[in-house]
């Protein structure tokens, strides 16, 4: 999911230009209504970028939001784990034939008038959204996440036991985890609602505290493949007091915002 909605960020920002282009023909034809070489067109054109007609009033065909009973949601959702890649699947089916077979039938509209200022917005929006028709999301992302994905693995320490024999804190369920781990760390294929994912390159970086256990009590295996150890050193007085003090939206100012 992250890294879908960081792809359409980025290529949002990448067609930004474009759609503001069509954004201006198409307010262009709401205000002319003639040929695209009609001389008033080119008049109109000076105006808009002028800021002229920011106070003219156009009528914009705007989408209808999908309500509970529309095709988009209500009957045509399908129950259970929203991240099963099959019922995903599912409800995308059953979505595209509610659309009328293919998916590609136009959405229903309403017609809102309103300001330059503001329909500027509304359809900049609108043909955003029809470049990434264009654009295949999931493809882009999968190759975005098997090729510079990170994955943060944050107190790793609590599925550690110790190997001392003397300890009487060995947990088995904790190694089960370890194993369970060591295939996504090693590089395998998984399965996601988006498609498969290959984490073979796909960097894993492990933290934890380890203070009743060490680096060393987790699986052989697992230490393989986490080759690189770094040790950190406690915080000192003046490391808390600059992590109080120095941010801009520190502790002690919001704390302050708070009372006041």
């Amino acid at each position: 999911d992250i890294s879908i909605n960081l792809t359409k960020k980025r290529k949002t920002e990448e067609m930004r230009s474009m759609a503001e282009s069509l954004v201006e023909e198409r307010i262009l034809d709401l205000l002319t209504g003639g040929p695209k070489n009609a001389p008033s067109r080119e008049a109109f054109k000076v105006l808009l970028k002028n800021g002229g007609l920011d106070e003219q009033e156009v009528e914009v065909d705007v989408p209808l939001q999908a309500d509970k009973g529309g095709a988009g949601g209500g009957i045509f959702t399908v129950g259970g784990n929203e991240g099963n890649p099959n019922m995903a699947a599912m409800s995308d089916f059953l979505a595209k034939v509610a659309a009328g077979g293919g998916g590609k039938r136009s959405p229903a509209t309403e017609r809102k008038k309103m300001q330059i200022k503001d329909a500027r917005e509304v359809i900049l929006e609108m043909e955003l959204e029809k470049l990434l028709e264009n654009v295949d999301l999931k493809k882009e992302a999968i190759s975005s996440v098997e090729e510079s994905g990170i994955v943060f693995i944050d107190e790793i320490d609590k599925i550690c036991s110790s190997r001392d024999f003397s300890s009487k804190s060995a947990d088995a369920s904790a190694e089960g985890v370890q194993r369970d781990l060591l295939p996504l760390v090693e590089g395998t294929t998984i399965s996601t609602k988006y498609g498969n994912v290959n984490t073979d390159y796909i960097l894993f970086i492990a933290s934890g505290a380890f203070h009743s256990v060490k680096p060393s009590d987790m699986l052989p295996e697992l230490q393989g493949r986490l080759p690189i150890r770094v040790e950190l050193n406690g915080l000192t007085e003046d490391d808390l007091y600059k992590i109080l003090t120095e941010p801009v939206a520190n502790l002690l100012r919001q704390q302050t915002e708070l009372i006041a």
